[in-house]
């Protein structure tokens, strides 16, 4: 290919709407363990995406079994089929499933840009040196559109124009040979050129069928007989006038907003749509080499109502699964106020991911097994399951006195740095209160250590002054002993060595 050509890449979707409903009802079945109830569409059945001018715009295969086709009135589609089911068109849906889709392959392509009619254009040339050949980047185009899970067709040409309309036509061709494109342009037939409406029919008045028909009248005299509208048309066509496309750019953070197929009022039947927000996620994630540790879920209601939750993940987590499992926890305790209409999945926190490493016999678990959680993982579990105050770990305060030099804070708070060193001789069990001897127990000590002299509080008014001992009891058992300067005739006992 020379260095001066241009290629593009169009990318078609002609069932957007349709193929994510049967993303979320699959998901949603799946996880909620719920059979079909009238609040589901049955996607088995014919089904049908309806227009604001009551014509067929999309179709699925029963519709189709049925004898529907798109375009098609819905008079007539009622009278075919009387089972149709109808869902009203949603073009903003749709914008925004593309710009989802633009921004996962913005990683492998950087000029990318929003078509009205469900579609994407790629400028594939300054990429195919990046990605040393023209199937190597397609591959990786490929995998994305995989993992989203639409139906697609594509096709490539120098012009946009002419990639736009051999997708549409489902050519599914990824060629950068000129001729053989021109070949497959010519044989397109007038109806499918998206020519305006009148030309169309002033061409098939003098008997032009093809594209060919038209590209084999000069050009001049075309323009003289059809007017402005047939000159602007040939130079998008022929790549003489350059395509104004606006490409997108990259989003900085994570903002993911779906609509549910209907309201839910019980949290367990939030997790299909869940998982479908977590893969969007998993993709931006990964695309970025991050991981995610803290995400903040809306519950939209109506009356303009929600109720908020915010994941943790302590060690941070970029699958679906890990974030799904978090979500599952938290939503097991929570109680909803309202049905649920929509969700809202925004990343508040993320990190860089480096190469994690597993145990030697992570990979050779059984069937069976249970799975295994690093500390970091089980953690975040914890948090979700209990709440992120009830679980707490212990720190050190700069405090002598044993009742006052430990506490518990909240797991992984940042603890303040302790002055000196920690002394060796301390026990391994506090007893919390301190247990009073009498005096014919303390008659019965034998001490081995002593006195160590602790005062503290002397700066906030509230002094105390020990002595320490470590002494054995008739029983053998080792204790840590202290004397109140205070009351220096009772022992008490403030812990066991193990």
């Amino acid at each position: 290919m020379s260095e001066r050509m241009e290629f593009w890449l169009y990318l078609y979707f002609p069932q957007l709407q349709l193929d994510k409903l049967l993303l979320l009802q699959n998901t949603t079945t799946a996880l909620s363990g719920q059979n079909k109830s009238n609040n589901y569409l049955n996607l088995t059945a014919p089904l049908a995406i309806v227009g604001a001018d009551h014509q067929l715009l999309q179709l699925n295969s029963a519709a189709r079994q049925a004898g529907l086709t798109l375009g098609m009135g819905l008079a007539s589609a009622a009278s075919l089929c009387h089972q149709l089911q109808l869902v009203p068109h949603q073009a903003e849906q749709e914008q925004q499933q593309l710009q989802q889709l633009a921004q996962l392959l913005y990683q492998y392509c950087g000029d990318i840009a929003l078509q009205a009619d469900s579609g994407l254009v790629l400028k594939l040339s300054p990429m195919l040196a990046l990605y040393g050949g023209a199937m190597q980047f397609w591959q990786q185009i490929q995998q994305v559109l995989q993992q989203a899970g639409y139906q697609y067709h594509f096709a490539t040409a120098q012009q946009p124009l002419v990639a736009r309309l051999l997708a549409q036509q489902g050519w599914d061709q990824f060629l950068l040979q000129k001729d053989k494109i021109q070949q497959q342009l010519k044989a397109l037939p007038l109806q499918q050129a998206q020519l305006p409406e009148k030309l169309l029919e002033q061409l098939q008045r003098l008997g032009l069928a093809q594209l060919d028909d038209l590209l084999k009248i000069p050009q001049a005299e075309l323009v003289r007989r059809f007017g402005i509208e047939m000159l602007q048309y040939l130079q998008q066509l022929t790549g003489a006038k350059p395509a104004l496309l606006q490409f997108i750019q990259p989003v900085e953070q994570f903002e993911q907003q779906l609509e549910l197929l209907y309201e839910m009022e019980r949290s367990d039947q939030l997790l299909g749509p869940l998982k479908h927000l977590f893969g969007l996620l998993q993709l931006y994630l990964q695309q970025r080499e991050q991981l995610a540790y803290q995400l903040e879920l809306s519950l939209l209601q109506r009356q303009d109502q929600q109720q908020q939750l915010q994941l943790h993940s302590a060690q941070g987590e970029y699958q679906s699964k890990d974030w799904l499992k978090i979500s599952e926890l938290q939503l097991e305790r929570l109680k909803l106020n309202k049905a649920v209409i929509q969700l809202k999945l925004s990343l508040r926190r993320a990190g860089p991911r480096y190469a994690q490493y597993k145990t030697l016999f992570a990979g050779h678990l059984g069937a069976g097994k249970a799975q295994l959680y690093s500390a970091l993982q089980l953690l975040s579990l914890l948090q979700a399951r209990l709440g992120k105050e009830q679980v707490k770990s212990p720190c050190l305060h700069n405090d002598l006195l044993p009742e006052q030099a430990s506490s518990y804070a909240s797991a992984l708070e940042p603890q303040a740095s302790i002055a000196g060193s920690l002394a060796a001789v301390r026990p391994a069990f506090l007893v919390e209160p301190p247990l009073a001897l009498d005096a014919e127990q303390q008659q019965q000590l034998q001490l081995h250590y002593g006195p160590e002299r602790l005062s503290s509080g002397w700066w906030q008014q509230q002094s105390q002054h020990r002595d320490y001992y470590v002494a054995q009891n008739s029983q053998g058992q080792w204790l840590w002993l202290y004397r109140d300067l205070q009351q220096p005739e009772q022992l008490y006992v403030q812990g066991y060595f193990s």
